[in-house]
Formats: structure tokens, sequence, C-alpha cells
């Protein structure tokens, strides 16, 4: 009976940074929110068109910054530069088929003694 055949343990530090990332997204929404979006939102009631398109204008360089810092954050924590530069895997030796009535000849056992 054959045994079954087990993968290989791989380490287990992915779901780990998949938290890590999800927390500090998290924080980063809340602080940038609770700083700035909150803020910027009621300054619009009573502003005039400039005041607006100034607002509008800050609103998206942050939404670009705090892309920026995501992207690179998601690019550092899980390292998917492994699929844009994969290394060079080092090149296989072909099997080799040895002959089995030879080796059977090989391992086979002759008595000394003819006759027995």
């Amino acid at each position: 009976m054959a045994l079954p055949r087990h993968r290989t343990v791989r380490p287990g530090r992915s779901p780990i940074a998949v938290l890590i990332y999800l927390v500090g997204f998290v924080a980063l929404l809340v602080f940038v929110s609770w700083y700035y979006l909150f803020p910027a939102l009621a300054a619009t009631r009573g502003a005039d068109p400039l005041q607006r398109k100034l607002l509008s204008a800050h609103a998206a360089m942050i939404l670009a910054l705090v892309l920026f810092i995501l992207m690179a954050g998601l690019l550092m924590t899980f390292r998917i530069s492994r699929f844009f530069r994969p290394r060079q895997a080092p090149r296989g030796k072909p099997t080799e088929y040895p002959d089995a009535w030879a080796e059977s000849a090989r391992r086979l056992k002759i008595p000394d003694d003819p006759e027995e």
C-alpha cells in the first residue's frame, strides 16, 4: 500500500502579513478621514467656488499620496516583485534509465556449488 504524499510545509508568514497590511490600511484610512476629510467637508458648506476648487485639488493630491503609499506597502508586504523578475532556476540534469535486465543480472546471486 502506497503512503499518501504530503505537501511540503511552507512558513506561515502570509496570513500575518495580510492582517498587518489590512490593519495598517484601516489605520491610514481613519487617520486621513479624521484629520482631513471631515474638516474639508465641513469647510465646503460655506465656501465660495474658488475655495471648493482648491479643496478639490488638495483632496486629489492626498488621494494620490495615500494610494501611492498603499501600493508601495502592498509591494513590500507581499513581495510581488518576484512575479516581475523571476529568479533563474538551475538547469536539471537528464534522468538516467538503467537497463532492468542488466541490473537484475548484476544482483543475481549464483551459488558456488553448481549442484546445489
